[in-house]
Order: C-alpha cells, then structure tokens, then sequence
C-alpha cells in the first residue's frame, strides 16, 4: 500500500517483546524494509485465501493432511502408552477435557 505524496509518515509505538521485534527485523530485512513499513504493509495485506487451500490460513490440502496424520499417530502412540501404564481413566479424562475446550474454541469462532 503506498502513501500519497502529501501524507507524512509520524512515530507510533509499537509493544514488542525483543525476540519478537528481532523476528520482525529479520523478516523486514529479507523483504528489503524498515521494521515501520514491514509491520505497516503487513498489517494493511488483503489476504484471501486461495480458492482450494483447505484452510483460513492457505496451507494445501496435503500439508493439512500430514499434519493430521501425524497429530493422529502422536495420540494413538500416547494412549498406547497410557493403557500399557494403567491409566485409562486419565486418558479419557484428558480427552474429554480437550474435547470441551475445542467445542468451545468452535463456538467462539462461529459468533
């Protein structure tokens, strides 16, 4: 997004951790700009997600799905392990207290 010639650019504050604002910087530079106009243009992209990008944030379909695999396989290896251990009760406790948080997290999405 470019400024019109009269516009003047004036300082702003910006709350960054420092590893957070030498990640910026890092990113800034590999675009070629100040952290100011890396974080300006930034904040001012229009993003529309791809049309067949499977997700809001534009990952492939085939990324989407390793990483399901993956989380998947982690969980059964997990529970696996709980059953060897004993303790199904606390697996399922588990599984039900995360189940709840993201029924919640979906419901705050669809307000």
């Amino acid at each position: 997004m470019a400024r019109t010639p009269k516009e003047r650019t004036r300082q702003r504050c910006v709350m960054a951790t420092d590893s957070e604002w030498e990640m910026i910087g890092a990113l800034a530079g590999r675009a070629g700009m100040s952290n100011s106009r890396f974080l300006v243009e930034r904040a001012l992209e229009r993003r529309e997600p791809a049309p067949d990008a499977g997700t809001r944030y534009g990952l492939p379909p085939e990324v989407n799905r390793r990483v399901a695999l993956a989380m998947l396989a982690l969980a059964r290896i997990e529970e696996l392990r709980m059953e060897d251990a004993g303790a199904n009760a606390l697996w399922d406790d588990i599984v039900a207290r995360e189940s709840a948080w993201l029924d919640a997290e979906l419901a705050l999405e669809r307000t």
